[in-house]
């Protein structure tokens, strides 16, 4: 099972968090209106770009869990490196600019989280 479970709703996308992950992200669960959703990438190399102070999360080598800030701006992380697929989801008008997040079938929620914002 993969650390993240995507669902998709008619008007919302619902990222379940799983296992301990919950603890250490301190998130359950996001659910993101299809309307503050600016589009999603598959992007395997995101864990290694600057990630900003962590506020609250945990920071391992090859896992990164929680809100981290950079610049000002805000970034959900529940990833890991090796395993499954990396997305970013691109938001506005919400709490956090992106979401990255490990998910199994990357290449599949992509398209999906893309097809529904359209």
């Amino acid at each position: 099972m993969a650390i993240n479970s995507v669902t998709f709703w008619e008007q919302t996308l619902t990222i379940t968090i799983n296992g301990l992950d919950k603890m250490w992200s301190f998130k359950s669960n996001l659910v993101i209106p299809y309307t503050h959703i600016a589009g999603a990438t598959l992007d395997n190399e995101a864990l290694a770009e600057p990630k900003g102070m962590k506020w609250p999360g945990l920071r391992v080598p090859g896992k990164y869990a929680g809100t981290f800030i950079l610049e000002g701006e805000k970034t959900f992380y529940n990833a890991e490196i090796g395993g499954s697929d990396v997305i970013v989801v691109q938001l506005h008008d919400e709490e956090y600019v992106r979401l990255v997040l490990s998910v199994d079938d990357g290449v599949d929620i992509v398209n999906a989280i893309n097809q529904h914002v359209m």
